[in-house]
């Protein structure tokens, strides 16, 4: 697989790059890098299908990362873009031209595992993911996709699906079992399924079926980050 990296800056530019590569060789994947420092020697670089993923700094140089991008997609209708910045001030601007991820710096292993999982997920057959747990000492396979939110009630999880589904698990073991780019933990004592949700203020989510789901205080940033980058991608 081949990836670009457009970024001016030297050491995120390095830093991104250790990341990535960390992750490939965790995952035995082959990896051709190809790094640019100004826009310039990218687009003199680039050619159709020759890129799988490009990462683009907002802001190269005099320039901005998304009108790279435009003139990329032009060109290949096919390759992947991921935005890097220090802020989601341009968020929304990235998925005019379908971003798969928008990156905060600095990259984290983390983060980069979402957007290669995300990356894979575009590029092959969806299967349905199903959800093991244990209810009444008998395992229970459930639809990852029927989970509209779970809830913590005393020292049991509730399972808010096609029906309700009661277990001992701790949320956050609960939580490691869940597809990681379509659920958030929106409080300690909450997990929700992203495609559920309505709306958002700075309190609670508003399900679309009308069960309201509340927003812990120290939650609500990231909240806002992957409710505003799930919305973005659910429409390309």
């Amino acid at each position: 697989m081949r990836i670009a990296i457009v970024e001016d800056d030297k050491k995120d530019m390095e830093q991104l790059v250790d990341v990535i590569k960390a992750y490939a060789a965790g995952h035995e994947i082959s990896l051709e890098l190809d790094t640019f420092a100004s826009g310039e020697d990218f687009l003199r670089a680039f050619a159709p299908q020759k890129y799988k993923l490009i990462f683009f700094d907002n802001y190269i140089g005099s320039g901005l990362g998304i009108d790279l991008a435009r003139k990329a997609r032009e060109l290949d209708n096919d390759v992947e873009f991921v935005f890097v910045s220090m802020s989601m001030e341009f968020a929304l601007s990235g998925y005019e031209v379908r971003a798969l991820h928008y990156l905060i710096k600095p990259a984290t292993f983390g983060e980069i595992e979402k957007i290669f999982e995300r990356l894979w997920r575009n590029t092959s057959k969806p299967q349905e993911s199903m959800v093991e747990v244990v209810c009444d000492y008998h395992p229970v396979l459930i639809p990852a996709s029927s989970i509209r939110y779970v809830e913590v009630v005393g020292k049991a999880c509730i399972i808010h699906a096609a029906e309700d589904i009661k277990t001992y698990m701790r949320l956050g073991s609960l939580m490691e079992l869940l597809p990681k780019n379509d659920f958030i933990r929106p409080h300690r004592s909450f997990a929700v399924a992203l495609d559920c949700i309505q709306s958002m203020n700075r309190n609670e989510f508003l399900l679309k079926d009308g069960e309201r789901v509340p927003i812990g205080q120290s939650y609500h940033n990231e909240c806002k980050r992957a409710y505003i980058e799930y919305r973005a991608h659910s429409k390309r």
